[in-house]
């Protein structure tokens, strides 16, 4: 019985399955001369020399790589053989050339900001404004009266110690010498004159009776009460006397010393009171400009409290600027103080104000790896201070390596 194979009709993907199947490795190379055993390590050959050649190219790119001066002898002689390069210098290498005299070193945005600026608030008074005498951008005197608070009781204070001053000093005053009137030492000195006349009186009776007892006519009894008499006047002269001697001493010692002490505690007193009183008036303690007013009439303020304002106003003095930059680490060996700048301000570029290093803070921002400059800047004679360049406003700043002298010291 003969069997029939059915033949399947063409597709394409049976076009593709045999045309994949004639480009099998194995089967080709069986055809191959010599047979199966020769063409089997044909693959692993190919595999040996892929890996050798990733092989030389990872150690191309590890040398390539790797950091010259920390991997041992070997890379230290090659980075020694290349030698340095000028487009990536080391850390402290002494071998880079210095800046060269007068030559730019540095330019940095920066921020002015005043020397010397105030927030001005009442010193230990506390109160209601009732009056405030300035605004934003006046220019004000050292001593003008910018506000004034309500001193009703510091008023009352004042008074009322001011009296007790008084009456102290009225205390020992009453304990000196000069206290005395001349009528009171007058009146002391004739009761001492009356006391002692009565004791010559009473000495001679003493004598009369002592005469007229031998002829029996004065009793025992009579002549005892006379010198009783006689010893009593002398007593009572005693006491006069002393008496009229402490009215020319004057009081004790002890006595004008406590005296002395409670009129030196009363002036203290006054003194705080005067002090407080006069602080009422909140005045300039420089010549300034006031930056910003944070009171207004009305406002209850007190330096002492969290609850309530402190402060009056806030004033500068604005001809005495700096510009504050921001110096890298790694560049802060170029900047020392007393170096020339230039100060170029955002709001006029055309406009350049000459200026000096005036000091290097000496505590770096670790945050940011930068440590803070600060340059004066030297104002024309003609601008007045405050017409262009404000504090908070931006500017460039421009450091050369040459000295300058420091304009901000007095002449001789």
């Amino acid at each position: 019985m003969a069997v029939t194979t059915e033949t399947p009709a063409p597709s394409v993907n049976g076009e593709l399955m045999n045309r994949v199947q004639q480009l099998r490795l194995t089967d080709q190379l069986a055809n191959t001369k010599g047979g199966s055993s020769r063409g089997a390590w044909l693959p692993w050959v190919l595999c040996g020399m892929m890996a050798i050649t990733w092989a030389g190219v990872g150690v191309r790119w590890y040398k390539a790589v790797e950091p010259t001066g920390e991997s041992g002898v070997a890379n230290g002689k090659v980075a020694a053989a290349n030698g340095p390069t000028a487009s990536t210098p080391t850390p402290g290498n002494s071998n880079q050339p210095a800046a060269a005299a007068g030559s730019l070193i540095l330019q940095i945005k920066g921020t002015l900001t005043p020397f010397l600026q105030i927030n001005l608030s009442p010193d230990d008074v506390s109160g209601m404004v009732e009056q405030i005498t300035f605004k934003e951008g006046d220019r004000v005197k050292r001593g003008d009266i910018l506000a004034r608070i309500r001193k009703d009781r510091y008023q009352h204070d004042y008074d009322v110690t001011k009296a007790n001053k008084e009456a102290a000093e009225q205390r020992l005053a009453d304990l000196g010498k000069d206290a005395v009137r001349p009528e009171e030492r007058k009146q002391a000195q004739g009761e001492l004159d009356e006391a002692k006349a009565a004791w010559v009186r009473a000495d001679q009776e003493v004598q009369r009776m002592l005469m007229q007892k031998a002829s029996g006519v004065v009793s025992k009894q009579d002549l005892e009460k006379a010198e009783a008499d006689l010893k009593g006047a002398e007593a009572r002269v005693s006491r006069l006397d002393a008496t009229l001697a402490l009215l020319n001493m004057g009081a004790r010692k002890e006595k004008v010393a406590a005296a002395r002490a409670e009129v030196i505690q009363a002036e203290g007193r006054l003194a705080e009171a005067k002090r407080l009183l006069d602080n009422c008036e909140v005045k300039a303690p420089i010549d300034g400009t006031i930056l910003t007013k944070l009171a207004d009439r009305g406002v209850l303020v007190s330096p002492m409290s969290f609850n309530v304002a402190a402060g009056i106003c806030s004033m500068a003095d604005l001809s005495d600027l700096e510009a504050e930059i921001e110096v890298r680490e790694d560049q802060i060996k170029e900047v020392r103080v007393g170096l020339r700048c230039e100060i170029v301000p955002t709001a006029d570029t055309n406009r350049t104000y000459h200026g000096r290093v005036d000091r290097i803070m000496p505590i770096a921002d670790d945050t940011k790896n930068i440590i803070k400059v600060r340059v004066k800047v030297q104002l024309p004679e003609n601008e007045a201070a405050g017409s262009l360049i404000k504090p908070k406003m931006s500017t460039v700043v421009r450091i050369f390596n040459v000295e300058t002298p420091d304009f901000t010291a007095p002449k001789k």
